[in-house]
């Protein structure tokens, strides 16, 4: 049996790139520039789709997002990457005991309830992600940063000032 040095994904792209080229020297020999062009211009963009999903179907990663609930009450986590996350561990300052998550799949939120309604805290979310060593990352949640003035000049000229 013949056996192919290329996955089915690169076959994929290197029959878009083969059918687009086709059809654009077609089109250009039987006196159709316009359409030719368009045609190039479709297979350029099939064939830098098809390279981006292989590309991120190569790199899955987690991406671990946390947040406040909007009554304080509770820490929102989602995993908004295109790989599980694994042996999750979550940890706010001031709450003795961490929670817990087995696996945390993409597109996937958690609530975890707060023992107490909160203004602002600090979360540290270590996770794993198959053999790999654990990540951690730090969130600061529920504070709120003053909202800056768009229009307020970056060197204050004649006079500005603030009201």
């Amino acid at each position: 049996m013949l056996s192919l040095p290329f996955n089915s994904k690169n076959y994929h792209i290197l029959l878009i790139a083969f059918v687009g080229t086709g059809l654009t020297l077609l089109l250009y020999f039987m006196n159709q520039q316009i359409l030719a062009g368009i045609a190039i211009i479709i297979t350029g963009t099939l064939l830098l789709s098809a390279m981006i999903s292989l590309d991120a179907a190569k790199n899955a990663r987690p991406l671990i997002l946390a947040d406040l609930s909007p009554n304080h009450r509770e820490i929102i986590l989602e995993n908004a990457g295109t790989s599980a996350a694994e042996k999750v561990e979550i940890t706010a300052a001031g709450i003795d005991e961490p929670w817990h998550i087995d696996r945390l799949e993409p597109d996937t939120p958690t609530r975890l309830t707060l023992p107490k309604m909160v203004q602002s805290l600090i979360v540290e979310v270590t996770y794993q992600v198959q053999d790999s060593p654990r990540k951690s990352k730090a969130f600061s949640l529920g504070k709120f940063e003053p909202e800056q003035d768009p229009f307020k000049p970056m060197f204050p000229l004649f006079g500005w000032k603030e009201k």
